[in-house]
């Protein structure tokens, strides 16, 4: 899987989270269990494989606690992988992309719901 993939399995997977919320909202009914440990599983590793795929083919050298830091604070970690791994003059942008795909996941999300919502029956 190349990072775009990965990327892309992230998108997809907000969106099922997004239409999943919807449902469950709509039929009063609570998650199931397995779905949110399924779901908050994979929102944890797939940012690190992002990440790990993303380090190996820079030829970044990763260390234990940025590691660490990616699974258990994403939100803050990636953007210090960005700044340390990126040359210096395409940092910001690296940092203007990651907050583009931030919004394409809130959009995603919201996607969800919506094609839930639209859906007849």
């Amino acid at each position: 899987m190349t990072p775009k993939n990965t990327l892309w399995a992230l998108l997809v997977l907000m969106f099922a989270c997004g239409m999943a919320d919807a449902l469950y909202a709509a039929a009063h009914m609570r998650m199931p269990a397995w779905w949110a440990l399924c779901s908050a599983f994979l929102l944890n590793f797939l940012p690190y494989y992002w990440y790990r795929l993303d380090s190996e083919a820079r030829l970044y050298r990763r260390t234990r606690w940025m590691n660490t830091a990616v699974v258990a604070v994403s939100p803050l970690a990636i953007p210090l992988y960005l700044l340390r791994s990126r040359p210096q003059g395409r940092r910001l942008e690296a940092l203007a992309r990651m907050s583009g795909f931030l919004l394409m996941m809130l959009g995603a999300a919201l996607g969800g719901v919506l094609a839930f919502l639209v859906m007849p029956g």
